[in-house]
């Protein structure tokens, strides 16, 4: 009897297979990756990681920020990794993968969760950042509050989400050339 692709256990090995390759194309970018352990469980019982890597010098005042949550946003996001992500020269580019992986492997979210790492990511991949385009590669209208307060003095722009990671690049060039 075949799994149904919307079954707990399907879904945790989807979010397991979507990790494994945004990793190695990571590794392939010579990018190293960050990541935080949920206090979820997916159906197959292992952890479950929103990783995060980051592109760039550490003191770059314009950036871009990019957020995937679940499947959609993942392929695009390991498919500009491959496809060679490099921002312009004195700026920085931050990924966040499977903002939150237990949504994203089916199993039970902890309120809170997803915004206090995002937060971290903010504080600690862009606090001189004065200049944030935001692509959130599936729904994003919850990153604004958390960014404001993480991030007071950078200025918030959010970049059209999209199901390309060739319309992603050339935002993300885009917004960082401007």
């Amino acid at each position: 009897m075949a799994t149904s692709p919307e079954s707990p256990l399907a879904r945790a090995q989807a979010y397991r297979t979507a990790r494994r390759a945004f990793i190695a194309a990571c590794e392939k970018a010579h990018v190293d990756t960050i990541a935080r352990v949920n206090p979820a469980k997916s159906a197959d019982g292992k952890p479950l990681f929103m990783d995060a890597a980051a592109f760039g010098p550490r003191d770059a005042a314009r950036a871009a920020l990019v957020v995937a949550r679940g499947p959609r946003g993942s392929a695009v996001m390991i498919e500009m990794l491959r496809r060679g992500l490099t921002p312009p020269a004195g700026t920085r580019v931050v990924l966040v993968h499977a903002l939150e992986p237990a949504a994203f492997a089916g199993a039970k979210v902890t309120p809170g969760w997803p915004s206090a790492m995002l937060s971290a990511v903010a504080i600690e991949d862009l606090a001189r950042v004065r200049d944030l385009g935001v692509l959130p590669l599936e729904k994003g209208e919850d990153l604004r509050p958390v960014l404001s307060a993480s991030l007071p003095k950078a200025a918030l722009t959010f970049l059209p989400s999209t199901d390309s990671s060739t319309a992603a690049d050339a935002a993300i060039k885009k917004f960082l050339a401007t």
